[in-house]
């Protein structure tokens, strides 16, 4: 017999046929919903009886993917939601593998159809009346959207264009990384993030992914420059150039689309701050001790500009970090009844923010 102790799973829930009567899936499944929507059947007037909801959710720490299996539903988050639930205001990729979702989200209108990427923002109102549909979904939260995928911050509708190969390619990708949890361990789940979210940027950032290739590969190499360079408080643009090998004018040409290099890299070390000032390895030094680390020399000028970004101070910041680790949820898989499965995916829905920190 091997000694290796087994690899933990990836954390997962899962509501099915089965775990309770099934007079009381439904309930459950709209309580699992509650986060998000308001979630009601369709009555159906005559014609078979309605299916049975099913749903497996898996936790990959920064992001949450759930496939889920319905009858014919509408979906409400009204201003009274949105009060209730203001720490669920997630954004959700939605792949219909069957069936289709007729949505207004804000001020955007548009159906969901198998074949392409939908992005529904819970920052807006919904109200949406679905089909019998099995549905994959990607929940990313509101912190995480604003670090890693900004230009997607208001997204709703369609992400890709119809029939595109973009729109194929991360179809594709839902769907194996689906297949793919099945077996995975947890210790794989930085690197399975990692993948999703680099693959969603690339795919996003350009409408022509063929002609993207070689400018999103300067992208990106100028990127992982300025993360390793953020504590350097001579990092310039004449540094970021010698290291590509490139001109001023085309760094400025890459970095168009991304705001502009100097605002990337402010960007890059608010967020450094973000992530060290909520850290156990940082929790006792001076706020502004971290930030002279990340190339910070105003204590006034760093508090106005992580405000202007984050919308908290750094001190709020700092202490809502310190309470989110005393009550954080643990992130085992849920194996008991449907009544716990319900409640870890409810946890998860509200508390994705706190699992994309460090």
């Amino acid at each position: 017999m091997s000694d290796e102790t087994p690899k933990a799973p990836v954390p997962q829930a899962f509501l099915a046929r089965g775990m309770v009567p099934d007079e009381e899936l439904p309930r459950l499944w709209q309580r699992s919903l509650a986060p998000y929507f308001d979630a009601r059947p369709v009555a159906a007037a005559d014609g078979p009886p309605p299916l049975l909801p099913d749903i497996h959710q898996y936790l990959l720490g920064k992001i949450l993917l759930a496939d889920s299996r319905f009858s014919a539903q509408t979906y409400t988050r009204d201003r009274r939601w949105m009060r209730r639930y203001d720490d669920s205001d997630h954004l959700l990729l939605q792949l219909f593998v069957r069936g289709e979702n007729v949505v207004s989200n804000g001020t955007h209108d548009y159906v969901e159809r198998p074949g392409n990427i939908f992005a529904v923002n819970l920052a807006h109102e919904v109200k949406a009346r679905s089909t019998d549909a099995r549905v994959m979904t990607l929940a990313l939260s509101r912190e995480l959207m604003r670090e890693e995928l900004p230009h997607l911050m208001d997204a709703r509708g369609a992400v890709f264009a119809p029939e595109s190969a973009a729109a194929q390619i991360f179809s594709d990708h839902l769907v194996s990384l689906r297949e793919s949890l099945r077996h995975a361990t947890a210790d794989e789940t930085p690197a399975l993030t990692r993948a999703t979210l680099g693959l969603l940027e690339a795919l996003t950032l350009r409408d022509d992914i063929e002609s993207g290739v070689a400018e999103h590969a300067a992208f990106h190499s100028a990127c992982l420059y300025i993360d390793r360079h953020l504590a350097n408080p001579f990092l310039d643009i004449d540094g970021i150039c010698r290291h590509l090998r490139c001109s001023r004018a085309t760094l400025y040409r890459v970095f168009q689309t991304h705001g502009g290099v100097h605002e990337h890299i402010q960007r890059r070390r608010l967020v450094a701050c973000f992530k060290a000032i909520i850290s156990s390895k940082h929790r006792h030094r001076r706020i502004f001790d971290v930030a002279l680390d990340f190339g910070f020399s105003s204590p006034s000028h760093f508090s106005h500009l992580f405000r202007e970004h984050f919308g908290m101070t750094p001190r709020e910041v700092r202490d809502a970090g310190l309470d989110a680790a005393a009550r954080a949820a643990p992130l085992a898989s849920s194996s008991g009844s449907g009544e716990e499965a319900v409640e870890q995916m409810r946890l998860w829905a509200k508390t994705l923010a706190e699992f994309a920190r460090p």
